[in-house]
């Protein structure tokens, strides 16, 4: 999922679903993903807000797209950031 709103998604998400069951397939086969992008406007609370909402909609995984110019100082205090939410969790 490229952008957009979680309803946006969660639309996506069910005519997914829709063609899983016309060939037979398990929906919960695929991982469903979404861009999740780091805006100056919005910050790092944007990213978690965003990631947030799409988790409720099904969200497997977030990919945090950067601002240009990309800078890694960035990083460090976005993996603080989602670690602080709550949000990581490693795959079993």
């Amino acid at each position: 999922f490229v952008g957009g709103s979680p309803a946006e998604f969660a639309r996506k998400r069910d005519v997914l679903a829709e063609h899983c069951a016309s060939v037979g397939r398990d929906p919960k086969q695929i991982m469903l993903s979404a861009h999740v992008r780091l805006s100056a406007d919005r910050g790092y609370r944007g990213v978690i807000e965003d990631t947030i909402a799409l988790g409720a909609q099904g969200l497997d995984l977030a990919i945090v797209y950067l601002p240009v110019p990309h800078d890694p100082r960035v990083l460090e205090p976005l993996a603080g950031a989602i670690r602080d939410s709550g949000l990581w969790r490693q795959n079993p």
